[in-house]
């Protein structure tokens, strides 16, 4: 296990062990997604309340921030619109403004040529679908399927036409 990784563990596991959220036996290794090459050999995967998350890199802030987005979610029955443009936001000011994020739909057709992927996510949350969140350099993602925030949101530097999207580094 690479320091960047055991000083990850040892940050979410302490953090969420003191905070009285995760039991240890809720704990477990995972791999990272297959379309996730910037992820790390080995994963972390952390579940509670009908909430996991998978977490491929060092950004723990971000995946506290996706957490509680997650978690508060869930208990506002917030529509699905509402919640992916607050994993979004979440994502992004969490990163501290200077980075891309996308939020797409897990299973949602899409494609990407992304640059320097500094925190590549899944989110599971009662009630609603698997969503991956990328936060990122700069690259080119395009949507191949249904539009709006119930399938993807995005927020950073970047132009548009159409479906496809070229991000920028601020």
């Amino acid at each position: 296990m690479t320091p960047v990784l055991k000083r990850m563990s040892a940050v979410a596991i302490g953090a969420a062990t003191a905070a009285g959220v995760l039991a240890p036996a809720q704990l477990a290794a995972a791999e990272p997604a297959a379309s996730a090459p910037h992820a790390p050999a080995a994963a972390t995967q952390a579940q509670t309340m009908g909430v996991r998350i998978d977490l491929g890199s060092a950004v723990v802030g971000i995946t506290d921030k996706i957490y509680s987005i997650a978690v508060n979610a869930i208990e506002r029955s917030q529509n699905r619109s509402g919640y992916v443009k607050s994993l979004t936001e979440g994502a992004f000011y969490d990163a501290g403004q200077t980075y891309n994020v996308m939020v797409v739909k897990a299973d949602h057709p899409y494609s990407h040529d992304l640059d320097n992927i500094v925190y590549d996510g899944t989110v599971h949350a009662s009630g609603y679908p698997t969503f991956r969140v990328l936060v990122f350099d700069s690259g080119v993602f395009t949507n191949e399927g249904d539009g709006g925030y119930i399938n993807w949101a995005f927020k950073g530097w970047f132009d548009r036409s159409g479906m496809t999207v070229d991000f920028r580094k601020p």
